[in-house]
């Protein structure tokens, strides 16, 4: 499998102009990735850190340029870049971090992708938060009402649910 370092992910980084602020929110997201994803590890689960270290630093590479553009493409564009790049694997993973993604059964098949989902989940901004206060986060930030709103709830059920699966799979063994 083909990855770049961590010192190319954050020239990736630089080079689609991402923001010191969502910088420190990606390293905060990759802390928490990196912790849950070593803990699980040692308790027998199938993890590559490498990838996950990777996918967690590049999971908002397009996220500067959507939120001016169209943020509906948040995760697409960003997977877009890294299939061009070269890296598939990580393409997948960046592309299933959407809010929306844990609403299709199934979709998040890897730990990888569990793991960068739900880190991305519990921080706003550079903390980290309850699922709750970051869906109540998203609400607000992003003006939701009626039918978004519904499916956020349902985001929030979900990634509940997802939390119960990690921590569940963190005390065993």
């Amino acid at each position: 499998m083909n990855l770049p370092s961590r010192e190319e992910c954050f020239r990736l980084l630089k080079e689609f102009h991402t923001p010191e602020n969502i910088i420190k929110h990606t390293l905060a997201v990759n802390k928490l990735c990196m912790d849950l994803g070593r803990r699980l590890k040692a308790r027998g689960e199938k993890i590559d850190l490498e990838l996950l270290d990777r996918a967690s630093l590049l999971h908002d590479l397009d996220k500067f340029m959507t939120l001016r553009e169209d943020y509906e493409m948040h995760g697409i564009e960003a997977c877009r870049i890294l299939r061009k790049r070269g890296y598939p694997e990580l393409a997948e993973i960046v592309r299933k971090h959407r809010i929306l993604t844990i609403l299709r059964p199934g979709e998040l098949r890897t730990w990888e992708e569990k793991l960068v989902y739900y880190a991305d989940k519990r921080v706003v901004h550079d903390r980290v938060v309850p699922v709750r206060e970051k869906m109540e986060y998203l609400a607000k930030a992003y003006n939701m009402r009626g039918r978004d709103l519904e499916k956020l709830k349902k985001c929030e059920k979900e990634t509940l649910k997802l939390e119960k699966e990690i921590l569940e799979r963190d005390r065993e063994h």
